[in-house]
Order: C-alpha cells, then structure tokens, then sequence
C-alpha cells in the first residue's frame, strides 16, 4: 500500500543545496514553510537582528559608555531568551576584556598623537551624546 503524497500546494517550500524541495506539510495558510524550517527561519532572522543591534562597536573606537550599551542589549537578548546564557556569559567576558584594555587603549591613542587629551578629543566626535552638549 502506498503512503499519499501531500498536494504540492501544502508542501514546505523549503528547498536543500541540491534542489529537492522539503516534503513536510506547511505550518499554517500564513507561512509557505514546515514547522522545522519556520523556526530555522525564525531563528536566523532573530540572529540577524540582535547581529545589527551589537554591530555598534565594531570599526571604531570603543568607550567604556558603548562597551556598557552593548552589554545592556545583552543583558536584554538574555531576559528574553533571544540568546543562550552561554553566548551571554561568551559576550560578557569579551567586554571584560574590552573594559580591561580601555586605559591602555587610551594611553596609546595619547602617546601616538603626543598630546594628553587626544582621546577624550577622539570620543568627543565619535559619540553622539557629547556632540549634542558640546560648546560650539
């Protein structure tokens, strides 16, 4: 006896890197895909997301006040389950070092300018906040 096949319609539209199409049935009328592939989806989209909202430390100076944002947008992600307490723990330690190597970041930013304030005068453009109370 033959098992029926699912009408093509009702089918996950999910197709594998060598072109078979997923042969689960879709989730609902609103989603074109199984519930495997629409968490798989889901996932990745929520990655892509909480990628963008961390993205703000990356190519550019780091303040001791970004490295902090950024770990209360972890600290958020975890409240809510959108990441692992592992990738959180990963996170943390990663700004501990960072928070860790800020005097040193400074120091070097001061001796290769050659003057004593030239990193406060770096943050001074990079940072919005102090842009907004800065004395024209």
């Amino acid at each position: 006896m033959k098992t029926p096949v699912p009408d093509p319609d009702k089918r996950c539209t999910f197709l594998f890197a060598d072109g078979r199409r997923c042969r689960m049935l879709q989730t609902r009328t609103d989603s074109t895909l199984c519930p495997h592939h629409a968490k798989e989806e889901a996932q990745q989209r929520e990655a892509e997301k909480l990628k963008a909202e961390l993205a703000c430390l990356s190519g550019s100076v780091n303040s001791v006040t970004q490295i902090c944002e950024v770990l209360g947008k972890v600290f958020n992600a975890l409240a809510e389950n959108r990441i692992s307490a592992r990738t959180a723990n990963t996170l943390g330690y990663l700004a501990q070092l960072m928070l860790q190597s800020a005097p040193s970041v400074r120091r070097e930013v001061n001796d290769a300018v050659g003057h004593t304030r030239a990193y406060d005068a770096l943050l001074r453009h990079q940072l919005p906040v102090v842009r907004k109370f800065r004395k024209v």
